[in-house]
């Protein structure tokens, strides 16, 4: 009986992948998240946590939606110490590694959401 629901449920979920954001909302966005990220050290982590947000809401990968875990004062952290480190090798790590560490947050915070069938 399980094997039978459980092959109805595959059949029923898409394997396509999609982004269902309007280019509205895309551009008006954007356009305010660049104003937030002007104000100094909480504007930044806030507007590229709501910008996360925003993509995994609209983004379903084989059809599973994706959710955005990670908090602004989180970032705000790891910001900081990228900012210290990029200092001391006077911008080498700012260049090659923090884009890397970001990469790296954003994806551990990036899980699949609730599923509904």
């Amino acid at each position: 009986m399980e094997q039978q629901q459980l092959q109805a449920t595959r059949r029923r979920r898409s394997l396509r992948s999609s982004f269902s954001g309007t280019a509205g909302k895309f551009f008006f966005l954007r356009l305010g998240l660049a104003l937030l990220a002007i104000i100094p050290f909480v504007g930044l982590p806030n507007s590229l946590c709501i910008w996360e947000r925003y993509k995994c809401r609209n983004t379903q990968i084989v059809g599973m939606p994706l959710q955005f875990t990670g908090k602004a004062g989180e970032l705000l952290k790891k910001i900081i110490v990228w900012g210290f480190f990029t200092v001391i090798t006077i911008g080498i790590y700012g260049l090659v590694l923090a884009p890397l560490r970001y990469e790296q947050w954003k994806t551990e915070h990036t899980i699949f959401g609730p599923v509904t069938l």
